[in-house]
């Protein structure tokens, strides 16, 4: 509830007092705080932190009345009754002095224009931002018989209790009030109100050394000297001293200090071992019981009893909502009220920097909460031990003369603590004194367009804070802030303080505050505020009506009591609250009263309509009104009669009372509740409520919601509990599978407990998600640590930790998974889950599950008659995330842990077969084979891994195959059949052949649950030159290569055998870039006479426009036009028709247009063809271009039925032709259509980039048949120019040129039937297709004149020849493919 943040305040203290200070003590309202010294009392007042006045003592009555020891304030701040070491009680008037000037002001703030006189409230106390003139008068002394030991202020009465047992009540008059004075030795003692075997004190007991009175427990809490602890009830009549009664709290006898709850009531005592007890009483026979203990775990911090000494302080904040404690040797804890520990400074990141070995804060002598609890004023001894801290930090006078320090803590507290409504508890809201702190995803989240699912995932991830400074308007007369409210959208805020209240708009970024001040003046804020649509509900007490009411204040209009609309109620509102269109009150007189509300739309302002609908007495359940901490409606019900379709009407259906952390459930009475006729006026009547059930104990907060969700039913009608120590509950609607057949002996909920590591402010109830926040503590370097300190709060907050707010997340629907199955519930665990397998963490959550149950199970020293472990892992196959959630357990948990884990899921062999079978699972697959590693030897490591390697090739995945090569390669072969290591270690990125067998899959690339996309393809520099220049050196490495790098080459091989047989030349290329050591151009070259060789040259075409989105080529109207006249005429009259086309065509410039020119880096490195390469292209090609003008639109030769190449462009060359022979008109309609031609017929850049690299890579290799398919699909005139001279001028095979020429005829064929598009672009490179024809034919001849007639096989060119010989076309050395399979036969038997 309560947060520190930022450095804590270093108050000065005069340097003149050499005595330190004892105690601090503030009066009832937290304006005014008295510090003892042993010779000085001084009043210090609250906002400003500034001292007022000072009373020391002279030596003669310093003498007298000894040295001050500790001081109580009467109720109405008037007097101070101070006690003295000499057995004196000194009283003093608290006044104010008339002497001085300025409106007996010390201080008054001045903002512009100076005020002509101070503003007064109601009371006649001055407004908080001017300090008061107070003046301190003597006004009597009282002298008891013995030593004071404590003494503490009840009513109008001071109860002193002296050394020797007396319990002293004295007047504020200085009279002694004889009939009240008890002596412990005469009050009987029993571990019961019963007073059976009840006992005296004896004088080894001791007396009363601490005192704590609570109003509403009716009694008083003693700290015996002996340490033991006693709950006194007082006699009923002052004359009836004989009935007073105590009760012993068993089992402690430590006890040194105490402090009590009037809230809750609660009762905590601070022992000797640095152990704090938290009792309550039981009401039916009055015993104290333990209700929890405040322990800091070894986990927080190890021997606090040695290291930090004895509880030496406990305060509770006036809230009741959170405990201060203080140890002996230092330090400083903070507790929320059933026991969570909200902050501790022993350990961890608050330290002294200077010296760590110190306690933060120094020890701590005194405590008092500030006003509302956002300061925590303490005395604290001065480190006189530590030379570090005084010498560095503290001016040579201050050294000698302070011994004390009086520091003051800033604190942030939740919205809930005193405001309970239900927009507070659907975000994570906290208040400070002029800050409001509030969860970025609450303000983001309205104007977020993402989905409902993204954006609430977006929000649970969020740490930042929305910081909202509060109107200094509004603080600087109503301080300090005591309401603050959210709306349930987190858009609009409002706080109330001392009087009035304000509100703000996060979409506006403005407050909105009383345009009259007066109004602002007259009500002050009481029972709470809260947001109801748009308007501002408020229970408020009128000032001038001397009326408690409640008001509506509509948010867009001005804030004014003229469009407010007023609702009187009878006494005070204590707590309110909404649910859906009913406003909910609790009152001091203990009744609850129901109104309707209804909004009109009036013009110009819309209003409410307000009705009361019902009102209740709860007198008889309460044993006071401040006791009640939280007030509810809410549609749950424990009935069993309630369907699962009928809970979405969501109607009020109960209501819960929070009453001292016991948790009571009214529900509606249905039980005569009949049908109402027409006119009857029963329907108007309300209908009552049962007599409460009690559903929870040490409750502290609440959270239900009234929103509805049909298919998280189960989430949506569950109840929240927080219980501080004792963790959440959740109160879980049951709904049997057939419900006409339910079990009369099933519950129809259940209420599950389970452990948080964060305390919750907020439930996401949609996305099984707790929100809180958290205090941790950072360390700033700044110029007082580096330079001399110019003032004293800079010296000390030099080393001193700063402290942050954070904010924190949980999952919790593992936990309720958990007990569901624990019980035996495993359908309706089942049925939980599967509403939400749709949350993007709902595998994580099985993981939770799965790991708590292993770590508790497989680590548990006694035997587990029942174990939980196979009902989980039932539980978690009936999910598609099963495999995954139990090798990602596996690797989170320690090894020794396995065999148990696998005994139960199974053989991890099966599982990683399992994950083959199932298509995506391959990431998976690759962390089992991890786990195999660790548990198997490296042979069946190797074997699993080759199978996930070549289904990781088949799914190409390319950084999980390059991770599986290193982990087979890293593979000693020496450590075949060894046994396994049992361990597991990542395996470093390095690529060296020779690592350790230990090593593994690399992580990242296995962790990940969604494979990354394809990688675009590295453009890389041929490997030509570089095999070439590495020949010898490679040579040396293949006669030391292992097995296994030969076996391994063979499975990659393999692989990109069945990529290129199967035209998967994409992703031969995504292969050879991701795969390191694959050197593609050498691999090509070996295969482009059996892997790479192409026979069906129209389906390599349509594959490789599939392969690459590349767009088949379309055709313009115009030229298809011409082509349909053209197919009318023989081929040969088509051939000569148009001079002007046939020279234009054939032109290098029209050819080699600007897209063709396009050369890519990494070709830079490619061998160029040689200079005489174009002599063999037509020769057209170096005739001169003639040109004539168009003489009619009908001609043949028009240029508008020109067959063009993609490449080129009429935009360029063809301009000056264009302007003589079309009009203007006709030229931007041809350009137009060109551009879009080009357009339409280009695919995406990537992929232009990607075919032009594989182009390259082909011409290198000598795999002329892919290059020529690539350069078709592009429609580059050079590419096919390239091609076809590289078969003419290099040792090209024989069969590979007989291909090209049958692939063409092939295309040409299909062109002409089925793609016209392609019509241009094999016009333009018929020339070169003659010339194809011409190096075929010319081979030919020259094969069968070299070769003799008696000598010469007959060789065909046929579709089954499956290995000819390989020949030279220029008659070189004759190279056959049996040499290669002989190769390869070789590495084979090497391997085997």
């Amino acid at each position: 509830m309560y947060f520190p943040i930022g450095w804590p305040k270093y108050l000065k203290i005069d340097e003149v007092s050499s005595s330190p200070i004892r105690y601090i003590v503030s009066s009832c309202d937290r304006m005014l705080f008295a510090v003892i010294s042993d010779d000085c009392l001084s009043l210090w007042y609250s906002k400003p932190c500034v001292k007022i006045v000072t009373h020391s003592q002279s030596k003669k009555t310093l003498a007298k009345f000894g040295t001050y020891m500790a001081a109580e304030w009467k109720p109405d701040s008037s007097m101070i009754a101070v006690i003295t070491s000499n057995h004196h009680v000194v009283f003093y008037r608290v006044e104010i002095d008339i002497s001085v000037p300025n409106h007996h002001c010390l201080y008054v703030q001045h903002e512009g224009k100076t005020p002509q006189n101070p503003r007064f409230n109601i009371n006649g106390i001055l407004d908080s931002d001017s300090v008061p003139a107070i003046k301190l008068i003597f006004e009597t002394s009282v002298t008891l018989t013995t030593d004071i030991a404590c003494c503490l202020c009840v009513r109008d009465e001071i109860l002193i209790s002296t050394v020797d047992g007396f319990l002293n009540r004295l007047k504020w008059n200085g009279n002694k009030n004889e009939k009240a004075t008890l002596h412990l030795s005469d009050i009987p003692v029993s571990v019961d109100l019963q007073q059976f075997r009840a006992s005296k004190l004896t004088e080894s007991d001791g007396h009363a050394v601490n005192m704590e009175y609570s109003p509403t427990l009716g009694g008083y809490s003693l700290v015996l000297s002996s340490g033991k602890a006693l709950f006194l009830i007082p006699p009923s009549t002052r004359a009836e001293r004989a009935t007073a009664h105590a009760v012993r709290a068993q089992d402690l006898s430590d006890a040194v200090t105490v402090a009590v709850n009037h809230r809750y009531r609660l009762i905590a005592f601070g022992c000797l071992t640095g152990e704090g007890i938290v009792y309550t009483i039981d009401e039916a026979v009055g015993a104290l019981e333990v209700s929890h203990k405040l322990i800091i775990s070894s986990k927080e911090f190890p021997d606090v009893g040695n290291i930090a000494g004895s509880v030496s302080c406990l305060k509770w904040t006036p809230d009741g909502t959170a405990l201060a404690l203080t140890w002996k040797n230092g330090g400083f804890s903070l507790w929320s009220v059933f026991g969570a520990l909200l902050v501790c400074t022993l350990g961890g990141d608050y330290v002294f920097q200077k010296d760590s070995s110190l306690l933060y804060p120094y020890p701590v002598t005194s405590l008092e909460w500030g006003l509302e609890g956002y300061h925590l004023w303490m005395v604290c001894e001065s480190a006189t031990d530590s030379k570090s801290h005084t010498e560095d930090d503290l001016p040579s006078s201050s050294i000698e003369s302070s011994k004390s320090e009086l520091i003051q803590f800033q604190f942030v507290k939740s919205a809930l603590s005193v405001n309970p409504c239900v927009g507070n508890h659907e975000h994570v809201f906290l208040q400070g004194e002029d800050k409001l702190y509030m969860s970025t995803s609450d303000t983001v989240s309205r104007h977020s367009p993402q989905p409902k699912g993204e954006q609430s995932n977006i929000d649970i991830g969020n740490k930042n804070w929305q910081v909202i400074p509060i109107s200094h308007n509004y603080t600087a007369a109503n301080w300090p802030i005591r309401y603050s409210a959210v709306d349930r959208a987190g858009q609009c805020i409002a706080v109330a303080g001392k009087t009035g209240f304000a509100h703000y708009a996060l979409f506006h970024r403005k407050w909105k505050l009383f345009g009259n001040e007066t109004q602002e003046r007259d009500m002050v804020v009481s029972g709470g505020i809260t947001w109801w649509k748009d308007f501002i509900c408020l229970a408020c007490y009128n000032i001038p009506g001397q009326q408690d009411e409640i008001r509506f204040y509509p948010r867009n209009c001005k804030l004014d009591n003229t469009f407010a609309h007023v609702c009187k109620v009878p006494s005070q509102v204590l707590l309110l609250n909404t649910f859906k269109d009913t406003l909910i009150i609790f009152c001091a007189d203990s009744h609850v009263m129901l109104f309707g509300i209804e909004r009109k739309n009036t013009q110009p302002n819309p209003t409410v309509v307000v009705h009361k609908i019902q009102e209740v007495s709860l007198s008889n359940f309460i044993p006071h009104p401040l006791c009640v901490a939280g007030l509810t409606l809410t549609s749950l019900t424990s009935e069993s009669l309630l369907t699962k379709a009928q809970h979405t009407a969501k109607e009020a259906e109960s209501m819960l009372l929070n009453v001292s952390g016991k948790l009571l459930m009214f529900q509606r009475d249905r039980s005569a509740q009949s049908k109402p006729s027409k006119g009857d006026e029963r329907k108007l009547k309300p209908l009552p409520f049962y007599s409460p059930s009690v559903v929870a104990t040490s409750v502290e907060n609440i959270w239900a919601t009234s929103k509805a969700n049909s298919g998280k039913v189960q989430l949506m009608e569950a109840l929240w509990l927080g219980c501080g120590a004792h963790g959440m509950k959740v109160w879980l609607p049951l709904y049997p599978r057939n419900e006409g057949k339910a079990h009369n002996f099933m519950s129809k909920r259940i209420m599950l407990p389970f452990n948080v590591d964060i305390y919750p402010l907020a439930v996401l109830f949609e996305d099984a998600v707790i929100l809180g926040a958290a205090s941790d503590a950072v360390f700033y370097e700044n110029s007082f640590s580096a330079s001399p300190p110019s003032n004293l709060d800079g010296g000390k907050i030099a080393h001193l930790p700063f402290c942050i707010l954070e904010r924190t997340s949980q999952i919790y629907l593992h936990h309720i998974l958990r007990q569901l199955l624990r019980r035996n519930l495993g359908f309706h665990a089942l049925d939980l889950a599967r509403c939400c397998t749709e949350l993007p963490y709902f595998p994580h959550v099985l993981e939770l599950l799965l790991h708590g149950v292993l770590e508790a199970e497989a680590t548990s020293k006694a035997p587990i008659p029942d174990p939980l472990l196979p009902r989980v892992v039932a539980f978690i196959q009936e999910f598609p995330e099963f495999l995954q959630t139990v090798v990602h357990c596996a690797r989170k948990t320690e090894v020794a842990l396995w065999p148990y884990l696998f005994s139960t899921v199974g053989n991890p062999k099966d599982l990683f077969e399992e994950c083959l079978k199932v298509g995506g699972n391959l990431e998976t697959a690759a962390s089992y084979l991890i786990i195999l590693q660790n548990l198997e030897n490296p042979k069946v490591s190797r074997q699993h891994a080759t199978l996930l390697l070549e289904a990781s090739l088949e799914s190409n995945c390319w950084e999980l195959c390059r991770d599986l090569v290193r982990f087979l390669q890293a593979i000693d072969p020496n450590d075949v059949d060894s046994p396994p290591h049992g361990s597991v270690n990542r395996m470093s990125g390095s690529s060296n052949y020779q690592s350790i067998r230990t090593a593994s899959v690399a992580g990242d690339a296995i962790s990940r649950d969604v494979p990354k996309p394809k990688e675009k393809l590295k453009q890389t520099v041929s490997d030509s030159k570089v095999i070439s220049s590495k020949k010898p050196l490679q040579r040396t490495k293949s006669n030391e290569a292992s097995a296994e790098k030969v076996y391994i080459d063979m499975i990659l091989s393999r692989h990109a055998r069945k990529l290129l047989s199967t035209n998967q030349i994409r992703t031969l290329g995504y292969y050879s870039a991701n795969m390191q050591g694959f050197q593609l151009v050498s691999w090509l070259r070996r295969e482009r006479v059996r892997a790479a060789k192409l026979e069906d040259f129209v389906t390599a075409v349509r594959d490789v426009h599939s392969q690459f989105d590349w767009p088949l080529p379309i055709l313009t109207y115009n030229t298809y036009h011409q082509m349909k006249k053209d197919m009318a005429l023989s081929v040969s009259s088509l051939a000569s028709s148009s001079l002007l086309e046939e020279d234009i065509l054939g032109s290098p410039t029209f050819a080699n247009g600007t897209d063709s020119s396009f050369v890519m880096s990494s070709l830079s490195s490619s061998v160029p063809p040689p200079p005489d390469s174009f002599t063999c292209m037509s020769q057209s090609q170096s005739d001169d271009v003639l040109l004539r003008p168009q003489l009619s639109k009908t001609e043949e030769s028009s240029l508008a039925t020109m067959e063009i190449s993609d490449s080129s462009s009429l935009l360029g060359e063809y301009e000056l032709v264009n302007d003589i022979v079309l009009g203007c008109e006709q030229q931007e309609t041809l350009d137009l259509e060109t551009m879009t031609q080009e357009a339409a017929n280009r695919g995406p850049p990537q992929s232009e980039i990607e075919l032009r690299y594989l182009l390259q890579i082909f011409l290198e290799a000598g795999c002329l048949e892919w290059a020529l398919v690539i350069a078709i699909v592009l429609r580059d005139t050079l590419g096919v120019s390239r091609t076809v001279n590289t078969a003419s001028l290099t040792d090209t095979q024989l069969d590979m040129v007989a291909r090209m020429r049958e692939g063409l005829s092939y295309l040409e064929l299909w062109v002409d039937t089925e793609c016209v598009g392609y019509k241009p672009f094999f016009h333009s490179i018929r020339n070169q297709i003659q010339v194809l024809a011409k190096i075929s034919e010319q081979t030919v001849t020259e094969r069968q004149s070299s070769i003799s007639p008696r000598h010469s096989p007959t060789y065909e060119l046929e579709e089954g020849n499956s290995s000819p010989v390989i020949q030279n076309i220029r008659g070189n050395d004759m190279f056959t493919e049996n040499d290669i399979e002989n190769e390869e036969k070789q590495s084979e038997c090497i391997l085997s």
